[in-house]
């Protein structure tokens, strides 16, 4: 089956691209310090949060107008989202880095993190949005050999050198920052390389007005959607940062890193199911609409064994792998683990919304289950520390699945109740 075959390559891939950086975990909570960790996560949390504004997430819009090449020049398509993410992230560059500048003491004084942290962001950002033109390409396309060897090939270069500047050369932060950004800015420039070669990347300028329009209908509601769901994911990390410290920040961040395992797992899923999804849903046809609630239905129960599971082996990892002053973060795991499954539920409903073009919809979802995130993190990190953020989390996600699932099933005639004895 061409599902399941694409569903392991890409879990392998993705599996293999993770599991370095998860390897690389009892070393760096060796060599630095949970406020060394603390700053690096919070640069991860800022790239998610920069990750949907650079671009005006555009790069979503190829997702869906790939299944739309009768219609559509497909290679202007394409140059045309290649030149917009050039000029919306160089904008963006420029103003957070003149921001950043200006405010520098603010910063410093009110979050306790050296400014150059935001610059870096975005200029990682900037550089990562043009690989993931050619990422989203062969995601869709199903090149996922290709896909697979960029993303290791960029992982293993910036693992190896975070080794050798934190290990060898006794940088602390900067040791695992910097090589995410001169990797980024190398595998930009190899993207654009690749691009040039296949014929997205035109020899004159083209800019197509009708599909800057496309995309930007398609993913301006998505960047409230991709910013609400980064305030799911990761504001819990400024509030322990202002309510906490730096150093729970630190102990948090590898406690969540172990528990988005699931995470890992169902956006591995999702990449290769949405091909599969988009192609079934334009045959209209009522067997295949069956076959893709029965894949659901079991994906939901995979999900919630591979919590189980990694529940049960939480302690194991902790005890060979985590240094000693990580280990208070081991109750958080668990919400960790449970909030990706729902997580991962939640891909699997609102990809409906997306094929029907509905990103206003999703965008309102996302925006209701962020300001709820808010307010649980504000009572429950109070009551129970990091572990409440991690809850905050988890319950946000679970909102924001049953909000979407209700939502699709108004919206798509979906058979969810299905006739075991057929």
């Amino acid at each position: 089956m061409k599902l399941a075959k694409n569903i392991s390559i890409f879990t392998f891939f993705n599996l293999l691209n993770a599991g370095i950086p998860f390897l690389l975990l009892p070393f760096l909570t060796i060599y630095l310090s949970p406020a060394d960790y603390g700053v690096i996560d919070i640069f991860n949390s800022l790239v998610m949060l920069f990750m949907p504004i650079v671009g005006l997430s555009v790069l979503s819009s190829l997702n869906r107008y790939y299944f739309e090449k009768e219609n559509i020049d497909f290679n202007v398509f394409v140059h045309t989202i290649f030149i917009s993410v050039l000029c919306y992230g160089l904008t963006f560059v420029v103003v957070i880095s003149t921001l950043s500048f200006l405010l520098r003491d603010y910063i410093s004084s009110v979050a306790d993190l050296p400014p150059i942290v935001l610059i870096l962001a975005v200029l990682y950002v900037f550089f990562s949005q043009i690989s993931e033109i050619i990422l989203v390409l062969w995601r869709i396309s199903y090149k996922t050999v290709f896909y697979g060897i960029f993303r290791v090939t960029k992982t293993v270069l910036d693992i190896g050198f975070s080794l050798f500047l934190i290990m060898v050369l006794d940088y602390n932060w900067e040791g695992r920052i910097l090589p995410q950004l001169i990797v980024a800015m190398l595998f930009g420039l190899i993207a654009i390389y690749i691009l040039k070669k296949q014929g997205f990347i035109l020899n004159r300028m083209i800019y197509n007005k009708d599909y800057s329009r496309k995309a930007l209908d398609f993913g301006m509601p998505l960047i409230f959607h991709s910013l609400s769901g980064y305030v799911i994911a990761v504001s819990d990390r400024f509030f322990i940062l202002y309510y906490l410290g730096v150093e729970s920040t630190g102990i948090y961040a590898v406690a969540y890193q172990i528990g988005m395992v699931v995470g890992l797992f169902q956006n591995s899923f999702n990449q290769a199911w949405l091909p599969y999804f988009f192609s079934s849903l334009k045959k209209n046809s009522a067997q295949k609409k069956v076959k893709i609630v029965k894949i659901t239905y079991l994906y939901f129960v995979v999900l919630l064994l591979i919590v189980v599971f990694f529940y049960l082996i939480t302690p194991y990892i902790y005890y060979y792998l985590i240094g000693e002053s990580f280990q208070k973060g081991i109750e958080v795991v668990v919400w960790v683990l449970l909030g990706y499954a729902f997580n991962g539920m939640y891909k699997m409903v609102v990809n409906y919304l997306f094929y029907s073009k509905e990103t206003r919809s999703i965008a309102w979802c996302t925006g209701i289950s962020a300001i709820l995130n808010i307010a649980l993190n504000y009572f429950l990190i109070d009551l129970n520390g990091i572990i409440g953020a991690a809850q905050a989390t988890t319950l946000s996600f679970l909102f924001l699945f049953l909000s979407i699932l209700i939502l699709s099933s108004k919206r798509h005639k979906i058979p969810w109740k299905l006739n075991l004895d057929k």
